[in-house]
């Protein structure tokens, strides 16, 4: 029989001999280990009693369950034993047996009939063998008894060897207490089945079902196991108890502690030159623990300071942590400092760690997680991680930490309580020795055979064993080397025996690592005991400190900081600016209480302090500093406190009622000393000393100091004394090595192309990096390539930067800048680029041109950047624009600012390019290079003529350069076409007259407007009429000689797209059940504006007068026909005349321009035939026309003209939504016909579709591959996915993270100077910024630590809408496969259930099935085009919004499952018992969106397969209290990502809260309407209001909820909608009020309340400003966010992460700047808080007072239906009122 009696803590190995007359015993016990196991035994015996058998031995347990069927006993004490057991016993049956059970149970129960049959023959089955089972249950009954025995013998035994009780005098008590353990298990076995029953009549919080289901003595981790030991750390002899130097650590060398040169005379505030970003201090005893690089680093503070310097000593640090997984948030266990508990992601997710310092293990020890040597602990199991770590308890006893809520509520961060030990409370002097605790080695659990004998894996002989520790299991005892003696007299024997021995000690040895490691993987050494998790009672808790004192009745308070800043703006006054709170169970009516009510700003991180003997304080981080216009005290005294930098405060304990009983006392000045702020802060609760992280640093604080400002009286006043830590961390910085990055080409991208004499090649530019990529044909690198030299593939190359300089220059753009048109062309080829300057400290953007043909080298290399300081010295290219300036880099300063890269544009030609910068300015510019001869040394750059255009076009439009505006060149150069918004917000195009495209010069003429601002006119194109396609190949055959560039090439006509011919889109008609809105189709139509007159095109070209017509075919074709013959005997003529030498002059046929090509070798653009100037009638622009053969479509853009054929390649969207563009080409059938066909080139799919600068071809960007196809007919007309590709697998960038961080810092700094919406940024000293922070980069070892950077940087402008985010990070595993997924419930781990049960199951909307979803295959192509890398199915489901919980009924009956509910236990997950694991969620990693298979056992819901089950059982058991008898189901289910778990749960909240609202609004006596909307984006965000306000727009309140509401931008349409005014009222003669309408539709004519708190934020603050304003209705709740500027999120930096600046102010004349929001928030008009006390058990205090508000409302203004008027006047008249008429 495989028993379960035995201790999983207790290792006990046993070895018999094989073979003839027995073998050899080994025996010799490592004292330290079997005491240990002594005491966990002691521990643990209750819990050992009711293990349960899920793994025991499948043979054995047969066995037992047949004896204990069958088993009867004669005396009745005897048979209740009996019964009992066998209760235990069913109550722990393995997953498998019933598994088993169950499937018999289904063959066996098909009907009644067979059922009786059944219950008959198992009936007379039982009374036939019931007797020989009776002697089978007796035989049963001694074993455990024997065994229960020797159990307690072999404890007593132990207890007295190694000194646990006195031998000679607590012997009996021994035996008592042994006793009574026994006696306490077999009653609390005997009450399980009772327990359980009444476990389940009420549930009640979760935080009170853990705390009522916390083991009496539950300590898996041993804090309390002995009394005696570990009395070195609390008294604090060892300076540095469990630190690896033993005592102190080594000294630095010499030249490390000199800080490098020797020489180097100059000093800095940062430690040394080395690298080192010091975050999250840790300090317990001198021993500092911190993370940089997202590493921990350990090292200790030196007890004394230098005498000469006064400094302290060099701290060598040493490193704890791998680089994989960010390791953050460290805290010491300041009871325990062995123990360090930290964050990290090992796993993806966020978790929580635990990590033994001690290094004492022996090296036979198998180093499992959580003991001295081995590896971190996990902790924690989290669906979507956790957020930090926050500390310990008073007792060091439980971790505290913060993630996602997890229970029914609008979204925010919570503290949970990780409890490692129950005892703590009780015993608070417990210590430790170092050999004992968590780190203690584990034995194997011996297997007790039904023989009455003991054996260990492996062992078949039955005999019985000793116990032997495996570490010490080669040892021999006194009594096995006697025998070894004896059985040696026979040699050969011995030899054999001995052999075998030692094989049979491997075999022991090897079974022992199985078991060992076996245990470590379920969690904790020997033990499937985790900690217990309990939720901190309170909502939005996120970082808390516990502290029990006599002032407060003894009472475990918690003081915690209340919401965390989703900005990093400094000096925030704003409502969710975090504060402090205090939470004492059972005082203050057991509500939470605010401390820091009397200031706005930032109260956070407290600490309690308790050291110099007078009393204790409560220190905690502000931004606070003393008005000075004002006083501190009195009624008011928020207006005694103004908002500074970040100090250390402190603050007296106990608290009152009202907060601090007196005002807090400042500690720190830091600003003034440094510059800076405090960041983080830890206590040293052994000597009272603080240590500070200031900028990249920390900085130590003596205890003498902090009395100093704490008791001004005890010593004269003095200068706060606090020194920075000398640290040097030793590390490779394996992040800051050169990472090599692959690509995924993006609409992100910017390419081009230009041919060479050896092929085709394309100029590709991403991630800052440019390189030329060969143009394949058959699209294959090295597909026709074997080896030996043949078909060698095509060379890639880099353009810029060159190795070595990758990371030190950010290139935005480059375009190739295409060469003449003459016959002798150059192999040379230059690219125009745009890049942030290196030479700049400010990475100023700039223009460079760059060498880019097979013979260029790599321009930006690393040279001699860092051995000398000269431009000139430093191999660099110098830009011929922009860059480093004296005077500084923006425009006002004279440098260029920023440039929008989007909208650089270089002409056909070559010679100009323009761009438009942030400060809206359009500038022209001339490209610097001068052709003289065609060797290298004749080329030259010359200087630069540049140009900004006027504000203003000849029509007073606005022309200013935003994101959207588009720049073309015509193909001369000499004309600009601009995009640009007009005053009404309308897209119209400009057309520049820049004068002759002479080299080096730009003479600007007329700016005309050429599309009406009555429409949107977009997407230009240059190109040609058809007719003119027909001049041209008549003109050449006159004149085969020449080549007019004039007419062949120069544009004629401008091409453009337009919505001017709008439709309504779906149902037309107004009227609805939600108001259906005009929506326009948003199609649009080809245009074509003709650039020149007939009269100016006849002068150009003789051939224009014989065709005129556009379109001259059909009816119109009879007066081409005439000018045609015409022009045919024109061509006879000059046929004849060449035959006799005498040819038409020039000046006879042919262009006015045209010029030999040694004169002029590029294009001559064709002169634009405008109207008079400031021609207001827009006849120029009224001249174009739309082509009619071409339908209107959803376009994008027109991509461009063939270069041999009027056809045009257009860009369309697709019908899907994420399935990219579709790409067609319009041809165009031989002129005069106007018929034009479309061909599909790809139906969808496309991201990127462009043109080449010299227009000479197409490039085409499909799922990353880029096709290059010329611009020709020929080549469309044979168009083929996969030809013409650009060979770019494999491509990648290289990048040096320290120059990377050095630019990002930079092009963040100069973002926010340049997109920041004041241009005077607040009047903060931008460029003082600038410098102040960048040595803190130079520190950084990883991207999150330049986050950190950034963040403070750019909270200097104390603006909410500045964030830092994205980016590049590294050391995280991979995500999607070790993510947890979610059953959708509530669950709680249940030792007396033996698996986890269910608390709550969220329930949503019931009405709703499917809502705002988006099929996969269309968020596939979307995914990889946003995220510029593919995404596999599995990451889909992070964004699927799954409707219901998998347990819920609405899942589930549609496969013909039974819904779960609350009370329900899970024992299994896909066949492996949940309580063998840390935590259920260890076994749902992976599952989200996969069918996972459940064991359940039904407690609360009931089925009928259950009592089927039970009946089955009740007949072969014999046992009638069928409740007894647990059953467990199967159930297959989906389980859900965190995203869709926290949608959930948020979901749930909103269909609570609604129906609450409703019945609240029913019990005051008026009807209601109720919408929440989570924020203010697009789609979803409309639609919720469109779900929730139609259907209840006729009720008399309506409470609008935008709590917690992230924003967006469609306030204005929610303003439109409530404005609506009912004025007039429509009723038919079948109408009831009932069915009454009004005009204007579906108006809402009640009163109207918002909803807002402190999470309300940026356009929901501006949607509930607007209903104040607009008199709408009324504001109750809490003060909002504060965010009043908008912002675009486009100002990215070069590994996509982002440091966004606020772009749009907003004002109006009452509030002016900001509307009273920016750095505020909006006041309510009834100000009400949610306690988070109260919020935690789900109170809504402020949805309570927003009904009270509305039923006062109602009773002083009512809203009612308008009185009926009554019938209709009376139009009938008598006879006799009518003239003439009589009676």
């Amino acid at each position: 029989m495989a028993s379960n009696h035995s201790s999983p803590f207790a290792i006990q190995l046993s070895h018999r001999g094989g073979g003839g007359g027995g073998g050899h015993d080994y025996e010799e016990v490592d004292q330290d280990f079997e005491a240990q196991d002594v005491l966990r035994v002691a521990n643990n015996t209750s819990n050992l009693r009711s293990r349960n058998n899920y793994q025991r031995d499948k043979h054995s347990e047969d066995n037992d369950i047949s004896n204990d069927y069958n088993s009867s006993d004669d005396d009745d004490s005897e048979d209740h034993e009996s019964a009992q057991r066998r209760r235990r016993k069913y109550m722990n049956t393995s997953i498998g047996d019933l598994y088993q059970r169950n499937n018999s149970r289904h063959n066996n129960n098909n009907s009644s009939l067979s059922f009786n049959l059944i219950l008959i023959c198992l009936l007379g089955f039982l009374t036939i063998f019931g007797l020989g089972y009776y002697a089978l249950g007796k035989r049963e009954q001694r074993e455990m008894h024997a065994n229960e025995v020797q159990e307690q013998k072999e404890l007593e035994r132990l207890k007295v060897k190694y000194g646990l009780v006195e031998s000679d005098k607590k012997t009996v008590e021994g035996d008592k207490n042994a006793n009574s353990i026994q006696h306490q298990v077999e009653n609390e076995s005997a009450a399980d089945n009772s327990e359980k029953k009444q476990q389940h009549e009420t549930i009640s919080s979760s935080s009170k079902q853990a705390q009522s289901h916390l083991p009496e003595h539950f300590d898996p981790f041993h804090l309390h196991t002995n009394q005696n030991q570990n009395q070195q750390i609390n008294s604090h002899t060892n300076d540095w108890f469990g630190a690896p130097f033993v005592v102190s650590p080594p000294q630095l060398p010499s030249f490390i502690a000199s800080g490098g040169d020797e020489n180097n005379d100059e000093t800095s505030s940062q430690s040394g030159s080395r690298l080192g970003y010091f975050q999250y201090p840790t300090i317990f005893n001198s021993t500092l623990v911190f993370s940089s690089e997202g590493c921990l680093y350990l090292t200790r503070v030196p007890t004394t300071t230098n005498t000469d310097t006064m400094t302290y000593e060099s701290m060598p640090a040493m490193k704890l942590t791998s680089k994989v997984g960010n390791a953050i948030h460290p805290r010491l266990n300041h009871k325990y400092p062995h123990l360090l508990a930290y964050s990290a992601t090992y796993s993806g997710d966020r978790e929580v760690y635990l990590m033994d310092l001690r290094s004492i293990a022996t090296s036979s020890s198998i180093k499992v997680p959580g003991t001295p040597g081995g590896p971190a602990l996990r902790l924690t199991y989290t669906t979507g991680g956790i957020n930090s770590v926050v500390g310990w308890d008073e007792d060091g006893t439980s971790i505290l930490y913060s993630a996602r809520g997890d229970q029914v509520g609008m979204p925010d961060i919570r503290l949970y309580r990780l409890r490692l030990s129950s005892l703590g409370g009780a015993v608070k002097e417990a210590s430790f020795n170092s050999t004992n605790g968590v780190g203690d080695e584990v034995s194997i659990p011996k297997v007790v055979h039904s023989d009455d004998t003991e054996q260990t894996l492996g062992d078949n002989s039955g005999r019985k064993s000793k116990n032997i520790s495996p570490v010490n299991a080669s040892k021999e005892t006194n009594q096995t080397k006697n025998k070894k003696k004896h059985d040696n007299d026979a040699k050969g024997r011995g030899d054999q025996k001995r052999k075998l021995n030692r094989e049979q000690e491997r075999q022991r040895r090897h079974a022992a690592k199985l078991l060992l490691s076996s245990q470590s993987r379920r969690g904790l050494v020997g033990s499937t005991i985790q900690p217990i998790l309990e939720p901190v009672p309170l909502s939005e808790a996120v970082e808390g400190v516990y502290h029990t004192s006599a002032a407060s009745s003894n009472t475990e308070c918690i003081y915690f900081t209340r919401v965390k800043q989703s900005s990093s703006t400094k000096r925030y006054v704003g409502g969710t600016a975090e504060n402090l709170w205090s939470y004492c169970p059972g005082e203050f009516d057991d509500l939470a209480i605010p401390l820091t009510a009397d200031y706005n700003g930032t109260s956070k991180s407290p600490i309690v302090y308790s050291h110099g003997g007078h009393g204790d304080w409560l220190f905690f981080l502000s931004d606070r500093a003393v008005d000075r216009s004002g006083s501190i005290g009195g009624a008011n005294q928020t207006s005694g406190w103004a908002a500074s930098s970040m100090d250390l405060w402190a603050a007296p304990l106990p608290v009152t009622l009202s907060g601090f009983s007196s005002t807090p006392t400042r500690l720190t000045n830091i600003a003034c000393q440094y510059g800076l702020e405090v960041m983080e802060y830890s206590v040293d609760q052994s000597n009272g000393a603080v240590v500070l992280r200031i900028g990249a640093d920390l900085h130590y604080m003596p205890m003498e100091a902090i009395e100093e400002k704490l008791y001004p009286s005890k010593k004269a006043p003095g200068e706060t004394q606090i020194q920075q830590l000398p640290i040097a961390v030793y590390s490779d910085f394996s992040s800051m090595q050169e990472r090599i990055i692959p690509l995924w080409l993006s609409k992100e991208t910017i390419f081009d192309a230009y041919a060479t004499s050896y092929g085709v090649s394309a100029l590709i530019s991403s991630r800052g990096q440019t390189f030329v990529e060969p143009v394949i044909p058959d699209g294959k690198l090295n597909g026709n390539y074997g080896g030996g030299g043949l078909n060698m593939p095509s060379r890639r190359y880099k353009v810029a930067p060159g190795t070595g300089g990758g990371g030190m220059v950010r290139i935005l753009c480059a375009k190739s800048i295409p060469q003449s048109k003459t016959g002798n062309v150059s192999d040379e080829r230059f690219a125009l680029i745009l890049a942030t300057d290196p030479l700049s400290p400010t990475g100023e953007h700039a223009f460079y041109i760059i060498r880019t043909d097979a013979m260029a080298s790599p321009s930006f290399g690393f040279s001699a950047l860092y051995e000398t300081d000269t431009m000139e010295e430093t191999g660099l290219p110098v830009p011929f624009l922009g860059g480093h300036l004296e005077s500084g880099g923006s425009t006002k300063d004279g440098g260029l600012g920023s440039i929008r890269p989007e909208t650089v544009a270089v002409s056909p030609c070559g010679r100009r390019f323009a761009y438009a910068n942030t400060d809206g300015q359009l500038i022209v510019a001339t490209v610097p290079i001068n052709f003289k001869g065609n060797n290298r040394r004749g080329r030259h750059l010359a200087s630069v003529d540049m140009m900004v255009l006027p504000w203003e076009n000849e029509q007073s439009q606005p022309l200013i350069g935003h994101r959207d505006t588009y720049l073309v060149f015509s193909p001369g150069g000499r004309y600009l076409a601009i995009e640009h918004t007009a005053r009404n917000n309308f897209k119209v195009i400009s057309i520049a007259d820049l004068g002759e495209s002479t080299v080096g010069s730009l003479q600007l003429g007329r700016i005309v407007q050429v599309t009406p601002d009555r429409f949107n006119s977009f997407s230009v194109v240059w190109g040609r009429e058809s007719k003119d396609f027909a001049v041209d190949e008549h003109a050449l055959k006159l004149k085969p000689s020449k080549t007019d560039g004039a007419s062949r090439d120069g544009a004629t006509a401008l091409f453009f797209l337009s919505d001017r011919d709008i439709n309504l889109e779906g149902d037309t008609n107004p009227w609805g059940t939600r108001a259906p809105t005009p929506r326009f189709d948003g199609h649009s139509c080809v245009h074509v504006l003709p650039l020149r007159r007939l009269k100016d095109s006849i002068e150009a070209n003789e051939v224009s007068a014989f065709i005129q017509a556009s379109f001259a075919g059909g009816g119109a074709s009879e007066v081409l026909v005439e000018g045609m013959k015409e022009l045919d005997l024109m061509l006879k003529a000059v046929d004849a005349a060449s035959s006799n030498e005498d040819e038409l002059d020039d000046d006879d046929i042919g262009s006015s321009n045209t010029t030999s090509e040694e004169e002029q070798p590029y294009v001559m653009d064709t002169p634009i035939s405008f109207e008079k100037e400031k021609d207001t009638s827009f006849k120029f622009a009224r001249t174009s026309y739309r082509l009619d053969s071409i339908p209107a479509g959803k376009y994008v853009k027109i991509v461009c003209q063939l270069s041999d054929d009027p056809s045009l390649l257009i860009v369309t969207k697709t019908a899907q939504k994420y399935d990219g563009l579709k790409l067609s080409l319009f041809a165009t059938i031989d002129y005069p016909s106007d018929r034009i066909n479309e061909v599909s080139l790809y139906d969808g799919g496309i991201d990127v579709v462009d043109m080449s600068t010299d227009g000479a071809y197409v490039l085409i960007l499909v799922s990353g591959e880029l096709q290059v196809v010329p611009r020709t007919a020929t080549k469309f007309l044979s168009f083929a996915s996969g030809k013409n590709v650009a060979a770019t697998d494999g491509l990648y960038v290289s990048v040096w993270p320290a120059l990377e961080y050095q630019q990002m810092y930079a092009d963040s700094w100069r973002l926010l100077r340049d997109y920041f919406y004041d241009a005077e940024l607040h009047q903060i000293e931008w460029d003082e910024v600038f410098d102040r922070y960048l040595p803190l980069v130079e520190r950084c070892g990883n991207r999150e630590e330049l986050d950190d950077v950034m963040r403070q940087m750019g909270g200097e402008l104390s603006a909410l809408h500045v964030v830092v985010m994205g980016g590049e990070y590294d050391g995280h595993a991979s995500f999607i496969e070790n993510q947890i997924a979610s059953l959708g419930a509530t669950l709680r781990r249940s030792s007396e259930m033996n698996g986890y049960e269910i608390v709550e199951i969220p329930e949503r909307d019931p009405d709703f099935h499917m809502r705002d979803r988006q099929p996969v295959s269309q968020l596939l192509s979307f995914l990889t085009s946003a995220f510029n890398r593919p995404y596999n199915l599995t990451s889909m489901l992070l964004f699927f919004n799954q409707m219901y919980s998998p347990l819920s009924e609405q899942v589930l009956h549609l496969s013909g499952q039974q819904a779960l509910e609350p009370g329900d236990i899970i024992i299994g997950v896909n066949g492996e018992h949940v309580m063998n694991v840390p935590s259920i969620n260890m076994l749902l990693r992976g599952k989200a969106g996969e069918s996972v298979r459940l064991e359940v056992q039904r407690v609360t819901s009931k089925s009928k397969a259950t009592e089927l089950r039970r009946a089955k059982m009740r007949l072969i058991e014999g046992n009638d209290d069928d409740e007894d008898i647990p059953a467990t189901e199967p159930l297959v289910v989906v389980p859900l990502s965190s995203y869709e778990r926290d949608k959930l749960i948020y979901a749930a909240w909103e269909w609570k809260t609604r129906e609450r609202a409703k019945t609240l609004a029913a019990e005051s006596g008026f009807t209601l309407g109720y919408i929440h909307l989570r924020d203010m984006s697009g789609a979803p965000a409309t639609n919720a209001f469109a779900r929730g306000f139609y259907p209840d727009h006729d009720k008399q309140a309506l409470i609008v909820d935008v709590r917690h509401n992230a924003g967006g931008n469609i306030d204005s349409w929610l303003l439109d909608i409530l404005q609506r005014k009912a004025w007039m009222y429509w009723q038919g003669r079948e109408d009831t009020d009932g069915g009454l309408m009004w005009d204007e539709q579906l108006a809402f004519r009640g009163h109207l309340v918002v909803l807002i708190d402190e999470k309300t934020r940026s356009d929901a603050e501006i949607f509930a400003r607007g209903v104040s304003e607009l008199g709408l209705g009324k504001i109750v709740g809490k003060r909002s966010w504060g965010g009043g500027i908008g912002l675009a999120y486009d100002n990215d930096l070069v590994d996509g992460g982002i440091a966004s600046a606020p772009e749009l102010g907003v004002y109006n004349d009452k509030f002016g700047r900001g509307m009273g929001i920016e750095q505020m928030g909006i006041v309510p008009d009834v100000e009400v808080d949610n306690n988070p006390r109260d919020a935690y058990e789900g109170k809504d205090t402020q949805l309570e007072v927003a009904i009270s508000v509305l039923k006062e409302w109602l009773k002083n203004e009512e809203v009612v239906l308008p009185k009926n008027p009554g019938r209709p006047k009376n139009m009938s008249k008598k006879r006799k009122d009518f003239e003439g008429c009589s009676v």
